[in-house]
C-alpha cells in the first residue's frame, strides 16, 4: 500500500514505499540473471497480485514508477538476450482503472514474455493459478509478491506457493493489527484479523504493542504452511519505517531457496546503504553501553539496535559464537552467518572480515580465521 489514499488512481508513494520499490526491482534484476543461467530452469512466473496502477508520485509531486512497471522492463530486457527461456507475469488490482493505466505503460509482449492483466480479489487470482504449478508452470521458477491493502493474509490462496519451490514476498503490515486489534469491534474486522494470524483475537490483543510477537506468528505460519523444515525453508524479514520512526511494515522473504535468501538479505543491505533499515537510529550504534559478565567483570561495548543491525553488529554476532577458536574454516564462519534472517554474506564477507579484524582482533590467513577469546 503506497497511500492511505489508496483509492487516487495515481497515488503519493512515501518514502519508505520508494525504497520498497526500489528493494523489490534491484532483487529481481539480480534474481533473473540467476535463474536464467539455470539449465534446469525453463522460465519464471512473477506475480504480482496487489498491483496497483504502477505510476505514483513522490512527495514533490514528480512522477514514479512503481514495481510493476520496474519489474516488467526488468525482466523485458532480460528476455531478449535467453531467447530459449519464457517469462511470465501477471500485474492484478481490484480497481479495473488502475489495471487500464498500468496497461498503457507495460512493455509490448513478445514470444517470450507475456503479461496478463487482471481486475479481480487477489486470492481468487492466486487460487486460479495455484492450479497450473504441475502443468502450464512445471520446471519454471516464481516470484509472488502479495501486498494486501487491507493487511488482511488468506493463508489458502498462497498455500500452494508455499508448498513449491519458489520466492514470495510479502507485505506485513504490521503496524494494523498493533493499532486495530485492541479495538477491533465489527466482527468481520476480527475475522480479517484472525484469519491473517490463525489465533484468536483475545490472543492477538494480549501482544499488546509487541511487534515481535505478531512477527513471529507470521513467520511461524509461513514456516509450517511450506511443509518443511527450518533449515530446508528461509524467511528473511526487513522493517520499513516512516517519517516518524515507526515501523509500518515488514518485508519478508520466504524459500526454499538458500541462494535466493542469501540475494534478498544482500540486496536489502544495499538498498539500505550497509544496514538492514533506514531507522533514524540517532547515532545509537556509536554509543557504549556497559554490562555484566558471567564472571562479575564489567564489559564495555556498543548498543545494538536489532531493528536497524549494522556491519558491526554482524560482525560480533560472529565473534561471539567463535571466541577463542583457532583456524576455523571461512566456509563454516560464512554458512553460520549466512543462516541468520538478517545479516548478509553475498557480497558482504570482505566487509565484514575487516570489520572482524579492525574491531575484534581476528586473523585472518587465506582459508581460516583466528578469533580472540572474549565476547563484547
Amino acid at each position: 500500500m503506497a497511500s492511505s489514499k489508496r483509492n487516487d488512481l495515481v497515488s503519493v508513494a512515501p518514502p519508505h514505499s520508494i525504497k520498497k520499490f526500489e528493494l523489490i526491482s534491484e532483487y529481481v534484476k539480480a534474481w533473473i540473471q540467476i535463474l536464467m543461467l539455470n539449465q534446469k530452469c525453463r522460465g519464471i512466473v512473477y506475480i504480482d497480485c496487489m498491483s496497483n496502477s504502477g505510476v505514483y508520485k513522490n512527495d514533490e509531486g514528480e512522477e514514479i514508477e512503481g514495481t510493476p512497471l520496474l519489474v516488467s522492463e526488468i525482466i523485458a530486457d532480460a528476455m531478449i538476450t535467453y531467447t530459449n527461456k519464457q517469462a511470465y507475469l501477471y500485474f492484478n488490482d481490484l480497481d479495473s482503472k488502475k489495471i487500464d493505466l498500468l496497461k498503457t505503460r507495460i512493455p509490448k509482449q513478445t514470444n517470450n514474455f507475456h503479461i496478463y492483466t487482471e481486475a479481480m480479489d487477489a486470492n481468487v487470482l492466486l487460487r486460479k493459478i495455484g492450479t497450473q504449478f504441475t502443468t502450464a508452470f512445471s520446471d519454471m521458477h516464481f516470484l509472488l509478491v502479495y501486498d494486501p491493502y487491507d493487511a488482511h493474509i488468506e493463508w489458502d490462496a498462497m498455500m500452494p506457493f508455499l508448498k513449491n519451490w519458489g520466492e514470495i514476498i510479502i507485505n506485513h503490515m504490521v503496524s494494523d493489527p498493533i493499532r486495530g486489534a485492541k479495538t477491533a469491534k465489527k466482527q468481520k474486522v476480527i475475522e480479517k484479523y484472525e484469519e491473517t494470524y490463525q489465533t484468536t483475537i483475545d490472543e492477538l490483543i494480549s501482544f499488546g504493542s509487541d511487534r515481535n510477537a505478531f512477527e513471529t506468528k507470521i513467520e511461524q505460519i509461513i514456516r509450517d504452511g511450506s511443509g518443511r523444515s527450518e533449515k530446508r525453508y528461509y524467511i528473511a524479514s526487513f522493517p520499513f519505517f516512516n517519517s516518524n520512526n515507526s515501523v509500518v511494515y515488514n518485508l519478508i522473504h520466504c524459500t526454499g531457496h538458500y541462494k535466493g535468501f542469501e540475494l534478498f538479505k544482500s540486496t536489502a543491505w544495499k538498498t539500505f546503504g550497509d544496514k538492514s533499515s533506514l531507522k533514524n537510529t540517532h547515532n545509537i550504534e556509536d554509543q557504549m553501553s556497559f554490562t555484566i559478565s558471567d564472571n562479575g567483570e564489567l564489559v564495555m561495548g556498543v548498543q545494538v539496535d536489532e531493528s536497524c543491525y549494522n556491519l558491526r553488529d554482524a560482525a560480533k554476532y560472529v565473534q561471539e559464537h567463535f571466541a577463542g577458536k583457532e583456524n576455523v574454516p571461512n566456509d563454516d564462519v560464512w554458512t553460520y552467518l549466512g543462516e541468520h534472517p538478517v545479516f548478509p554474506t553475498r557480497d558482504y564477507k570482505n566487509k565484514i572480515k575487516d570489520v572482524l579484524k579492525r574491531e575484534f582482533g581476528m586473523k585472518a590467513s587465506r582459508s581460516s580465521m583466528t578469533f580472540l577469546d572474549r565476547s563484547y
